[in-house]
């Protein structure tokens, strides 16, 4: 026996499919030896009746010689009798066959006697003949989904997975939470990759068991976590998916497509106006509607962070300070991009870099709301006689005169590695003005490590030094002696 769902091979008395978990409807086997025995008796009724037929003919034929024709031969009018007789019984006889066979052929067309016989095709693998079978059934009963959902299993296993489409939806405009038929109608068009067909059949499932157990191949509209409404302090939004897939979002108002932004994390909402728009692709690139959301964050925001000195031109080394608000957190970045609670923390003045630079400044309050942004601009042109360059070489000179350096490729007496001295920025001691360079020591390996040596140059003479920088920011400079001794020069505040 085989399985009218999905055509696995099942045991004798099983309810239910092992493979597809399909419930066998179990019917009455219609018995072949009932109606070869029906037709028999019809046969023999049918070969008394002619037996008896000719029987009539041969008495009709002797009652009607000369000397029966005489009107008051009592003889004769006994024999009219026995043939009138015999006329009733055989007319009784014919009657009864003539019931018999009607009552046989309405019995025998009858829908529920016809799908019997098609299921007792199918549990022999009588595959066509079960088809014509279900057909008849089908045709005399067209509203009947046991019957209809027979006839589409047929039509799956002889291959015809169009009549089984057609006649699998025209099961649902009959009962449109039939777990079997959406089954068959999603294998179906699984196997054409007609994914949007899938989505569509199950967006117009009014059944949410079918809908639960199909729901990978939905693509809903993404849900928000957080309804659309006013709020009084800062808030993140969660989109929510119904299956696996893709978010994708926009908060401009524009309609987000495969090129928006991904949704990852909640979306943080600080302060003013957002139109939230998302969208939603499963696994198999079916794409959602479009959901919109509208906020509104009402809280107040600190005010843009002061910065020294103000964007412009500087020919002189210094340093550049933002005033912190009570309670509130500094953040900047150089290279850019706009910053945030993960940027670099502005805890202390730093000195400006050389050449153009620009800096972005934000507040964030204790409660993580952020300022609006702070851009400063400088273009610090030193007018220097020694370039950056020039200036880290007269270095170099100078710690190999003084054997500090073997060569001035940095190398170090009794070390693997060598020393190297980075360009950090510009530094005013004394109404002096100098390149600082930190030293680095750089292992065999490549791995390198600050050493906690700074040194200065003096861009318009070349004096180098070395520079100690104290925990109040003054820097004290000491000479470069011969071995690595060294004398103090002179200390002052930057």
């Amino acid at each position: 026996m085989k399985c009218p769902a999905c055509g696995a091979k099942m045991k004798d008395g099983q309810m239910y499919c092992e493979a597809c978990g399909c419930e066998i409807q179990i019917v009455p086997e219609f018995e072949p030896e009932i109606e070869n025995s029906i037709l028999e008796t019809l046969s023999d009724v049918a070969s008394e009746i002619g037996t008896n037929i000719q029987n009539m003919s041969t008495e009709t034929e002797l009652f009607t010689g000369k000397e029966d024709n005489k009107e008051d031969n009592p003889k004769s009018r006994r024999k009219t009798k026995k043939t009138a007789g015999i006329y009733i019984a055989v007319s009784s006889v014919v009657l009864f066959a003539v019931c018999i066979a009607v009552l046989y052929w309405f019995w025998s067309n009858q829908p529920e006697k016809i799908y019997q016989k098609a299921v007792s095709y199918m549990e022999k693998e009588a595959y066509t003949q079960a088809l014509a079978a279900f057909e008849n059934a089908a045709a005399k009963d067209e509203d009947n989904v046991l019957y209809l959902n027979s006839l589409a299993d047929c039509y799956m296993l002889l291959g015809d997975e169009k009549q089984a489409e057609e006649t699998s939806r025209y099961i649902l405009t009959l009962d449109e939470s039939d777990l079997k038929t959406y089954s068959r109608l999603i294998r179906i068009l699984k196997n054409r990759q007609e994914y949007e067909q899938i989505n569509t059949l199950l967006q117009n499932c009014k059944s949410t068991e079918i809908t639960m157990q199909y729901m990978d191949f939905m693509a809903n509209p993404p849900a928000f976590d957080l309804k659309g409404d006013t709020y009084r302090e800062k808030i993140d939004v969660k989109l929510i998916a119904n299956a696996s897939g893709t978010l994708y979002y926009t908060l401009d108002g524009s309609v987000p497509t495969l090129s928006s932004e991904v949704y990852t994390t909640p979306i943080p909402m600080e302060s003013g106006q957002y139109t939230v728009k998302a969208l939603f692709v499963n696994q198999y690139g079916v794409q959602s509607q479009v959901a919109v959301e509208k906020y509104y964050i009402d809280v107040s925001r600190p005010e843009a962070p002061v910065v020294s000195p103000a964007s412009g031109e500087y020919k002189k080394p210094g340093y550049i300070s933002v005033e912190i608000p009570e309670n509130c957190k500094v953040y900047f970045t150089a290279d850019g991009t706009v910053p945030d609670n993960t940027s670099s923390r502005y805890e202390a003045p730093f000195p400006m870099p050389a050449g153009n630079s620009t800096f972005q400044f934000i507040v964030y309050d204790e409660g993580g709301v952020s300022g609006e942004l702070t851009k400063c601009q400088y273009n610090l042109n030193l007018n220097a006689s020694l370039s950056m360059e020039a200036a880290a070489n007269q270095l170099l000179l100078k710690l190999k005169e003084t054997g500090i350096l073997l060569n001035l490729n940095g190398d170090v007496a009794g070390k693997a590695g060598r020393n190297k001295y980075i360009y950090k920025y510009a530094v005013t001691i004394e109404k002096n003005d100098y390149y600082l360079y930190r030293e680095y020591y750089e292992e065999s390996t490549g791995n390198s490590y600050v050493t906690g040596t700074d040194y200065v140059v003096n861009y318009m003479t070349g004096e180098c030094f070395k520079a100690v920088r104290s925990e109040d920011g003054s820097y004290s400079l000491y000479t470069i002696e011969n071995n690595g001794q060294s004398g103090m020069v002179q200390q002052s505040r930057t």
